[in-house]
């Protein structure tokens, strides 16, 4: 099941930059070290720790194709230590970024 949905999501953003908000929970202790190491990653725009919530961290990615942002979750996200959890929310549509308005 896991795979046929991620293959219809690659058939989707095949050649297409891929934009995700990633929620992470940590172990405590570990915050302000997971959330350097995420400030590391090439993909990574933004990091933000965060309260209130069930997260700790929330990262913006971007990447060039659907294969990369795969390879981000799959082989470098989990290899973070301290990270307890994710959930990745795949934007769809962007309106405004970085202060401006995106024309479609």
């Amino acid at each position: 099941m896991i795979s046929e949905v991620t293959a219809e999501i690659s058939k989707l953003y095949t050649d297409r930059i891929v934009t995700a908000l990633v929620g992470i929970e940590t172990d405590v202790s570990r915050v302000e070290n997971v959330s350097v190491e995420l400030a590391k990653e090439g993909y990574v725009e933004d990091v933000f720790i965060v309260t209130g919530g069930d997260y700790d961290i929330v990262v913006k990615v971007k990447c060039p194709d659907f294969n990369e942002f795969q390879e981000f979750l799959v082989g470098r996200l989990t290899k973070i230590p301290g990270i307890k959890s994710s959930k990745t929310m795949m934007v769809i549509s962007i309106k405004k970024e970085m202060g401006k308005r995106v024309e479609e």
